[in-house]
């Protein structure tokens, strides 16, 4: 059956509204990228604490308005912005490790390349140090990380917040040495070594773990312009 004038036109009327819909979507998502980017420069000059709203919106260059449209304060833009910019991170490593059947290999293989990111990219190592935010994806697949290795009882901790902050707390102490100046090729090894002893991996393991092939990360992550 031939369609009738009406249902044609009814078709252009719904092609033409999904083409607004997804037009007005991208716009959004590109200001959105726009004020999170600005933001990322502001924190990694200013610290977390410094900056004002009038901050953001002079360096994102949008209206006041616009800004308040995608977020309220400084700490929800803060949160966004570690979000943004680390599970970024996340889900560049889960695609090289999410494939290891050895849960302690993919812990310790995450745990380097995350620490390779910090060494190699001053910029991005500086923002994560300052802003002290984790996002959500960072916590998710950490908690996941280790409850894996508990299971499969080669990991012996017993609480899952203790060794959650031992993992969290020797990471933000590299990277605030990393920030302050130059480390060994081996100092991210090295970090890592110690916190799978920390959590209960005998040192005889921890070395053989490390000693297999540390993937490359073929999809590149974010940082700060």
């Amino acid at each position: 059956m031939k369609p009738t004038l009406a249902s044609q036109a009814a078709t252009r009327t719904e092609e033409d509204t999904d083409h607004r819909t997804r037009v007005g979507r991208e716009r959004r998502e590109r200001t959105q990228a726009r004020i999170i980017e600005a933001a990322l420069r502001v924190f990694a000059e200013k610290g977390p604490d410094a900056p004002i709203i009038d901050d953001f919106i002079k360096a994102a260059g949008v209206a006041r308005g616009t800004f308040y449209n995608y977020y309220q304060s400084t700490e929800e833009l803060l949160e966004a912005t570690a979000k943004w910019l680390q599970d970024d991170l996340i889900v560049s490593i889960e695609a090289e490790i999410g494939s290891l059947d050895d849960p302690v290999e993919r812990l310790s293989s995450g745990i380097q390349l995350w620490l390779r990111k910090a060494r190699t990219d001053a910029a991005w190592c500086a923002f994560s140090v300052r802003v002290r935010r984790h996002g959500g994806l960072v916590e998710q697949q950490l908690g996941a990380a280790l409850k894996a290795g508990r299971e499969a009882g080669v990991l012996t901790f017993t609480g899952a917040d203790a060794a959650r902050d031992l993992v969290v707390g020797a990471l933000r102490e590299a990277m605030f040495r990393m920030t302050e100046g130059r480390v060994s090729a081996t100092y991210p090894r090295d970090i890592t070594r110690l916190i799978l002893i920390g959590l209960g991996l005998d040192a005889r393991s921890a070395d053989e773990v490390l000693g297999r092939p540390l993937p490359r990360l073929r999809r590149a992550a974010r940082t700060i312009a």
